[in-house]
C-alpha cells in the first residue's frame, strides 16, 4: 500500500515526508492490519521537519502498536516526517 496523504485521517506504511509547513496533528494509532503485520521489535519513529521526534515507540510484543495518542489541544508543528515504521499501518487524524 502507498501513503493515502489525501483522506483524515491519513494513512501511512512507508517513510517519508507527510506533511510540509504548519500542521496541527490531533492524534494518531500505529496497528497491525491483515496486509501490514506489527511484530516485537518493529520500530515507529515520527518526527518534525526540524528532525526533532514527535513519537517513537518499539513494539515489545506482536500487535505491540498504539492504540490512540492524542497530541495537546492546539499542539502544532512544521511538518511530519515518518522516518521509520518496520511495520503495521500509522494513521495521523487533523
Amino acid at each position: 500500500m502507498a501513503n493515502d496523504l489525501t483522506t483524515n485521517p491519513i494513512v501511512c506504511d512507508t517513510a517519508g515526508v507527510l506533511k510540509t509547513g504548519p500542521t496541527r496533528p490531533k492524534a494518531l494509532a500505529w496497528r497491525a492490519t491483515a496486509a501490514a503485520s506489527l511484530l516485537a521489535t518493529n520500530l515507529l519513529c515520527l518526527s518534525k521537519a526540524s528532525g526533532a521526534v514527535v513519537v517513537e515507540k518499539l513494539a515489545v510484543f506482536d500487535g505491540d502498536g498504539i492504540e490512540m495518542q492524542h497530541f495537546p489541544q492546539d499542539y502544532e508543528c512544521d511538518g511530519l516526517t515518518l522516518t521509520t515504521i518496520e511495520g503495521g499501518i500509522l494513521s495521523i487524524f487533523f
